[in-house]
């Protein structure tokens, strides 16, 4: 298991994303997980559930995509977005907007996305780090506030309207 995310309206249910190319769902009432959805075709690294929509979530992928889950119906993603050139690291799901993710990849970006939108999801890319970006979040208390790390050793802090570097 790479990731795992509890639910945001649920104490009871945790979603954990693993090396078996599925995304699954616990309760932690249950010995067994309770549902598992053949994600990606290679390794799932990461999962966020949406803040908005309780049955959403995020995969991201060594498949260098990330994938949109309604897990009422596991059968299919919502949405396919490609846009990194290695693997997703990390997705989170915005605490402020139910249709705004964010991601960092092993190709050094960190991007920001519109899973809602019509065409093309892909809002904003950064490329601040020089080697692979690892971690990520999004403040909860100051909308806009990013925060990222990577293999550089360098933390990176920035308003999503700035350039990380300034």
């Amino acid at each position: 298991c790479y990731a795992v995310a509890w639910c945001p309206t649920n104490g009871e249910t945790f979603a954990s994303a693993s090396g078996d190319c599925t995304l699954k769902l616990w309760d932690i009432r249950q010995a067994a997980s309770t549902l598992t959805i053949r994600a990606h075709d290679f390794e799932v690294l990461s999962c966020d559930w949406n803040k908005y929509e309780d049955f959403t979530l995020v995969t991201g992928s060594v498949d260098k995509t990330m994938r949109v889950w309604d897990i009422r119906q596991p059968g299919v993603p919502i949405r396919v977005m490609p846009g990194h050139s290695y693997a997703v690291r990390k997705v989170i799901c915005s605490p402020h907007a139910g249709n705004l993710v964010a991601s960092c990849s092993y190709d050094m970006t960190v991007c920001f996305w519109d899973i809602k939108a019509p065409g093309e999801p892909l809002l904003q890319r950064w490329a601040h780090h020089t080697e692979f970006a690892v971690g990520l979040d999004l403040s909860v208390l100051q909308e806009g506030m990013w925060a990222s790390t990577g293999w550089d050793e360098l933390v990176y802090v920035w308003n999503q309207n700035q350039d990380p570097r300034a």
